[in-house]
């Protein structure tokens, strides 16, 4: 059985199908294209027949919206589906109120027509790279109370580039959802406390990256570029899966899947056998508290060259 998160009036499932990879090629370790919008359509439907009844795109996602659009139009059974999008800001829109406006509620309305919505459930800020929080911040709270004025999101949140923008947003009381990274590698959400505090200010908190992008499942001898770096931590991860007797993929989803902050991971997937084996990861028994423990201590100082994929160089 799925296992749900309730909060905000949303019954969530602890699964989000990410859908980046239906629209945009994805993923240091993934070599094939994207999936064909039928075989987009067969993804779509192994993971709502399992209960998976959250769903994540973005605007910028190439026709990943347009896709989800179309399949749940004729998928009447699959109308309680909750859809997570997000929206960019222009850097030069900052200095201008009435552009930043024009550009985010532009793009507000075209993923409410791609996704044949009246109101999006979920609506986040794609916070990029470079873009600095505080700038953000003096035009972002009223941004998102207004489109909620007219009707066009339900819950508003951001979805973060970097966890240290996390402790910037917590206060807010119109960001009500927050999408970060966090994987075995990137415990600094725990660490500094801040995964504990979004639970308590009552976010919905969606963890991607458990796989650091499929970094985890990479050869430590065919890195190349700055990632070289990282071939003696993933060393250490094959290591310390082998000892938990489990495979590196379940290692990593372990270390998420069991803490009670967390509202839904989101996970990507091309084929159906990939939801399978996502929702057998949600359903292995929980992580023993030494691997855990283990990790941590491994982990804890990974460079942040190798914690963040926009500075991979390869």
């Amino acid at each position: 059985m799925m296992e749900y998160s309730k909060i905000h009036g949303y019954e969530i499932s602890k699964l989000t199908l990410g859908t980046v990879a239906f629209g945009l090629d994805y993923g240091i370790s993934n070599t094939g294209a994207k999936p064909a919008g039928s075989d987009s359509f067969t993804v779509m439907s192994e993971a709502l027949n399992a209960g998976i009844n959250s769903l994540d795109t973005a605007r910028g996602y190439g026709n990943a919206e347009e896709l989800i659009g179309d399949f749940l139009a004729t998928r009447k059974e699959y109308k309680k589906t909750t859809i997570t999008t997000k929206f960019r800001i222009s850097k030069e829109h900052l200095i201008s109120k009435d552009r930043l406006y024009k550009e985010v509620f532009d793009s507000v309305r075209a993923s409410l027509r791609y996704l044949k919505l009246p109101k999006l459930p979920f609506c986040l800020f794609h916070m990029p790279e470079g873009l600095p929080v505080e700038d953000i911040l003096k035009t972002l709270p009223g941004l998102l109370n207004d489109l909620k004025h007219e009707a066009l999101i339900d819950v508003s949140g951001v979805s973060v580039y970097h966890p240290d923008q996390v402790e910037w947003l917590i206060p807010f009381r119109e960001i009500q959802a927050l999408q970060v990274p966090m994987n075995l590698f990137d415990n600094r959400l725990i660490q500094k406390g801040l995964l504990k505090r979004m639970a308590l200010e009552n976010k919905a908190v969606f963890i991607r990256s458990v796989f650091l992008q499929g970094l985890f499942f990479m050869d430590p001898d065919q890195l190349k570029g700055n990632l070289t770096n990282a071939a003696p931590y993933l060393v250490r991860l094959r290591e310390l899966a082998a000892t938990a007797g489990m495979s590196v993929a379940q290692l990593a989803f372990s270390y998420i899947k069991d803490r009670e902050e967390v509202t839904s991971i989101v996970f990507g997937a091309v084929t159906p056998e990939q939801v399978r084996q996502n929702i057998h990861f949600l359903r292995y028994g929980r992580l023993d508290e030494n691997i855990k423990s283990a990790i941590e201590k491994e982990f804890g100082t990974v460079p942040e060259n190798i914690l963040m994929p926009g500075s991979w160089k390869y």
